[in-house]
Formats: structure tokens, C-alpha cells, sequence
């Protein structure tokens, strides 16, 4: 079955399936059913203008899985970034790293070896443009990506919290 998936480059008229991925992929996150899940008519504009600038730029790349039955099953992007020249150390002065995000393969369609797939192409297309360096970032709670990320050789190497206005001020203002 997954041989029949073909894992391409992204294009213009792959952006509807796509933004319906990234809303089950949001839904999986948060645990959300994807029916609760709603968007301004702003913000999925802002985000079919994002995954547009995976089309056609040299730094990046949105690949998708289709399947000749079922349409898109699968996605996965990178961005190539150049860190800062304000670094005098050389394992960060110009270096440049890739930024993995947004993969994702429907559940029914899941343990075929596509988002290995899709990430042997990612990982090609930032070594063609000399990149080593990989980053990514996943939810805490997404225990899936956290077994699927560390079998391919990623570690934690940092923490980002979150907080909402409101809680941190009231904390504050009870002295915590």
C-alpha cells in the first residue's frame, strides 16, 4: 500500500488538503476533536500564505503523501535558516540549520514507513544545500512524535514553556 504513495513536492493546488492536515495534526495536539476546531477567515489565509512560501523557495520544502485513492494523507516541510553572523564561535558563526515542522500522516494510514519517507527527502534536500543541523519541536504531550523523533536520533535539548497573560500576572500578584 504505501508504495503506491507517492511522497512529492507540494503545489498550489495541494494547499486545501494541506490546511485540512494542519488542522488534524492542531486537533491531535490539543486533543480537540477536528469538528471544534475553527479558523478566522484571516487566519487561514495567513496560513495558506505560509505553506504557499514552501512553493517554489530555495530554502524550503513542503513535500505531501498522496495516496491515488484517498488524496493527501501525509505532510512534512523544512525551512533552511542561517544562524546570526553575530556569533564569533564556529559552531554557530553562519552556520546554517534546518527547521523540520508540521509532519504529519493521517492515522489510518500510519506505520507504512511515510513519515520516514518523507523525512529521508527532507533531510536530502538540506543536505544538497550543505546543511547538518537539524532542529524541531513537538508537543510534550505528543507522545507519538516524542517516540518517533528520538528513533530517528533526536534528543531534547531545551524547554519551552507556556503561559497564558493571565496566569502569570496573577501569580505575581500573589507574590509567586
Amino acid at each position: 500500500m504505501a508504495r503506491k504513495v507517492k511522497v512529492v513536492e507540494a503545489r498550489e493546488e495541494d494547499l486545501p488538503q494541506v490546511i485540512e492536515l494542519a488542522y488534524q495534526l492542531d486537533a491531535h495536539v490539543s486533543g480537540a476533536q477536528r469538528e471544534e476546531l475553527k479558523m478566522t477567515d484571516e487566519g487561514e489565509s495567513e496560513l495558506v500564505n505560509r505553506f504557499r512560501t514552501f512553493i517554489d523557495n530555495p530554502y524550503k520544502l513542503l513535500l505531501v503523501a498522496k495516496n491515488p485513492r484517498a488524496g493527501i494523507i501525509g505532510m512534512g516541510d523544512i525551512a533552511l535558516w542561517k544562524h546570526a553572523e553575530v556569533w564569533e564561535t564556529p559552531e554557530r558563526k553562519g552556520q546554517w540549520y534546518g527547521v523540520i515542522d508540521d509532519v504529519w500522516v493521517e492515522p489510518d494510514f500510519r506505520r507504512q514507513g511515510l513519515t520516514r519517507r518523507m523525512v529521508l527527502e527532507l533531510l536530502a534536500f538540506a543536505r544538497r544545500h550543505g546543511v547538518e543541523s537539524l532542529q524541531l519541536e513537538y508537543a510534550a504531550s505528543n507522545t507519538e512524535a516524542a517516540e518517533t523523533w528520538a528513533r530517528m536520533g533526536f534528543r531534547p535539548v531545551g524547554i519551552r514553556a507556556a503561559a497564558s497573560v493571565t496566569e502569570v500576572l496573577a501569580r505575581l500578584d500573589d507574590g509567586g
